[in-house]
């Protein structure tokens, strides 16, 4: 049904016909197996906003700049990033001080690729970033909000001290991941 505006027929568009940049809150945590062709599997509960935010089934996947795993999230969140490093260009010229946005790019984009993913979610996952991410046989999906981050489960039980995460969830998840062995 069209609606009407000014006498023109308007065709109405759903809100998640659109990548809109900045809506997308990622939760939960989950566990999820690499298979022996390296590939893994995005948890279905990130998969509605991750395939909104890039307006398809687009994973972007990098390294996380400051803790010892990858982050991942939509293609909005590339152009959030670009606006974050403006935004920080425009105050420091305020202030008088130099930016350097070239630099602060070179900080987080070499590392994010842009990945498809099918139906279930499913990805292969570059070598590099696995290396990086020291990920083995079992990844912990972790939201944080605007990302999410992928753990070596054991690498996130050893650094509990600088990433705010309950170790309780964690030690759960690497349960029933050893039950389904």
């Amino acid at each position: 049904m069209a609606r009407f505006h000014g006498g023109r027929a308007v065709p109405q568009v759903r809100v998640r016909d659109w990548a809109v940049p900045g809506v997308y809150a990622y939760s939960g945590s989950a566990m999820s197996s690499i298979d022996d062709k390296g590939r893994l599997s995005v948890p279905a509960f990130l998969r509605k906003d991750l395939i909104d935010s890039s307006n398809g089934r687009t994973l972007c996947l990098g390294t996380h700049e400051k803790w010892d795993c990858l982050v991942g999230f939509g293609l909005s969140r590339k152009v959030d990033i670009l606006s974050d490093i403006e935004k920080q260009w425009e105050a420091a010229i305020a202030r008088g001080d130099s930016f350097d946005k070239d630099a602060a790019g070179a900080r987080i984009f070499p590392s994010i690729q842009d990945l498809s993913f099918d139906a279930s979610g499913r990805f292969g996952l570059p070598p590099q970033l696995r290396d990086i991410g020291g990920l083995e046989e079992d990844v912990f999906f972790h939201g944080i909000g605007t990302t999410f981050c992928l753990w070596s489960p054991q690498t996130l039980l050893d650094t509990t001290h600088d990433v705010p995460v309950d170790r309780r969830l964690v030690e759960h998840h690497i349960k029933e991941a050893g039950k389904k062995k």
